[in-house]
């Protein structure tokens, strides 16, 4: 080949290159030597640089292609030895010929001879304003879903989302009007860029009103379409409380975004964008609109936890007082169930204080007959009186335990040990057991430790639980009887006695407190409904039905239970069961369904 053809083609393929470089207008493409000279300027420098090529090949690199930030662009533009062996990226703002600035990307990469040495800088820019622009919108996206999914007020998201709205996208006046659906009308609640004046502004808006077509025409049409509106910011009735009188002078628009919940107006997004902001008008309100579409989303989702916050303590304040409305009840219910036992007792009461007084009546008769013949003493009377006030004593105790039990006391849970009620009881009903010839059998443990409870409650139980058993015994006496009677009865009915066998103990951290009788049993189909409130088997005016289920109750509350083993002709055993008290937990229960 030759020298002319190499030439020719070195030229064609010079040419063929230049044209490649220069239709990409997308990219600036700067090639420089080792003197900084520039020796290739494509179009795409010309458009992002503002410079064409005319004006830079062949001239040093200028210093004031770029705003003089870190990194320099004595880095970017000028030889050096460090960055000959390696690609450098960075992101800077370009300084364009009129003088306005753009965010480019720029690509230093050494240029090498076909001999390997190092001839120039092949820079490449790109402009990122989009991008630059895309991430502004993206992190505002992000940054008002956040804030609408936060666990937090309508007023900080609201006030949260403006000022997103004001620092990221740059944006000097942001507001929001919210409908006042009571009055039909709107107010400012969330703002910046207005002065502490604005919350005595609302708008009311009327068809005829000239206010609305002088002041707050576009607002109107956003209110009465449930459209997007813009016009100019000058003469809008919210320019007397901008903060930045010049705004409202400037050629400065307002956009009015409607706050829509399904078909439901909620409010107004107000933004005002200032004349040099124009050329993004469009984008920006498009991203302006999905703000507010999650701006109505998180009112609406918000005013909902609200309502169900309110719901949920409205519900807990009517539990709460339909609660205490049960204790009072409960506490009735008890205290009637107190007084109907202590009315089926009354003569059985009655001869627990007859007894003793008999004793103190043939006292006194003693002692007018020892009189009377002569025979009285001082030893003879001290003596008849000291028995005359133990019986008083007696007397004295069963009232002051009678009226202690009958009384409406306040609960007391506190740590007892059951033996102390149980025992308590029989100042009620033993003398009556005895009367009826009742043999009690008593297996009371020493070891059986305390149980959270109330005293006077516990005693209502197993005196509720020792009537059913005394009555139960009762009853079957006369069946007894009648067996006796019709002939020769069976082994089991002569070696028949009258018997209560009351038994504690601990087991499994509970202590159990078992009450057995000797009568004759519960029938198979009653026993699970024995209970039921106002059930019973007693004849009319012997029973209110109510003592089992008081006492169920009760055991309950004491985070215990209570069941019943029965077996006709052989008897019944009541078995309770409390927890065992420990002083770092509570058993006491809040359930009161007696």
């Amino acid at each position: 080949m030759s020298a002319s053809e190499s030439l020719l083609g070195n030229l064609k393929t010079s040419a063929l290159l230049d044209n490649i470089l220069n239709s990409s207008t997308e990219y600036a493409i700067i090639a420089t030597d080792l003197n900084d000279m520039i020796v290739f300027w494509n179009k795409g420098a010309e458009i992002i640089y503002g410079y064409n090529e005319t004006e830079m090949v062949g001239k040093q690199t200028p210093q004031i292609l770029h705003v003089n930030s870190s990194p320099t662009n004595d880095i970017l533009l000028h030889s050096d030895s460090n960055y000959s062996s390696r690609v450098n990226d960075y992101e800077m703002k370009a300084i364009r010929k009129d003088g306005t600035i753009l965010p480019v990307s720029v690509t230093v990469t050494p240029r090498f001879k076909s001999n390997n040495d190092m001839c120039g800088y092949l820079i490449i820019v790109r402009d990122i304003t989009n991008l630059k622009v895309e991430e502004k919108y993206r992190n505002i996206l992000i940054e008002v879903a956040h804030l609408v999914n936060s666990p937090i007020s309508i007023n900080e998201m609201c006030n949260g989302i403006i000022n997103a709205i004001s620092t990221i996208l740059e944006i000097p006046v942001v507001f929001i009007c919210l409908l006042d659906k009571r009055n039909n009308n709107f107010y400012v609640e969330h703002q910046i860029g207005l002065n502490s004046d604005y919350k005595r502004h609302y708008c009311s808006y009327t068809y005829d009103d000239k206010f609305v077509y002088g002041n707050v025409f576009d607002c109107f049409l956003t209110y009465s379409q449930y459209t997007i509106n813009y016009g100019k910011l000058a003469g809008h009735a919210i320019c007397e409380f901008m903060q930045d009188e010049n705004l409202s002078e400037s050629d400065s628009s307002i956009i009015h975004i409607p706050l829509l919940a399904d078909i439901a107006l909620m409010g107004i997004l107000h933004i005002v964008i200032p004349s040099s902001r124009k050329n993004l008008l469009l984008t920006e309100t498009q991203v302006l609109s999905i703000i507010a579409n999650e701006i109505s989303a998180g009112i609406q989702r918000k005013r909902l936890e609200e309502e169900i916050k309110q719901y949920a303590y409205d519900l807990e304040r009517l539990v709460q007082e339909r609660t205490d409305q049960l204790r009072v009840k409960d506490a009735q219910l008890v205290q009637s169930g107190k007084l109907a036992t202590l009315g089926e007792m009354a003569t059985g009461i009655a001869h627990e204080i007859n007894q003793p007084l008999g004793g103190i009546s043939l006292i006194v008769q003693g002692l007018q007959r020892a009189k009377n013949l002569g025979k009285l003493n001082d030893e003879i009377l001290d003596e008849k009186l000291r028995s005359i006030i133990e019986q008083i004593d007696r007397i004295n105790k069963i009232i002051t335990h009678l009226r202690t039990f009958a009384r409406q006391s306040k609960e007391a849970h506190q740590p007892i040990l059951v033996s102390v009620p149980l025992l308590d009881v029989f100042k009620l009903i033993g003398q009556q057991l005895k009367n009826k010839n009742i043999t009690i059998e008593t297996f009371i443990s020493e070891e059986v430790p305390m149980v959270f409870a109330d005293h006077n409650k516990l005693e209502q139980v197993f005196l509720n639980i020792l009537s059913n058993a005394r009555d139960a015994l009762d009853d079957f006496e006369k069946i007894i009887k009648r067996l006796k009677e019709k002939g020769t009865p069976p082994e089991w009915v002569k070696n028949w006695q009258k018997k209560i066998i009351i038994s504690t103990y601990e087991k499994d951290k509970y202590v159990y407190v078992e009450i057995e009788d000797t009568g004759g049993g519960i029938p198979k189909e009653l026993i699970n409904k024995i209970f039921d409130p106002f059930f019973t088997t007693k004849e009319v005016g012997k029973g209110t039905g109510l003592g089992l289920s008081i006492t169920f109750g009760i055991i309950k509350e004491f985070g215990g239970t209570i069941t019943v083993d029965s077996e006709e002709m052989l008897g019944s055993r009541f078995t309770i069961k409390l927890p065992v008290y420990d002083s770092t937990y509570n058993p006491i229960s809040d359930v009161y369904d007696y």
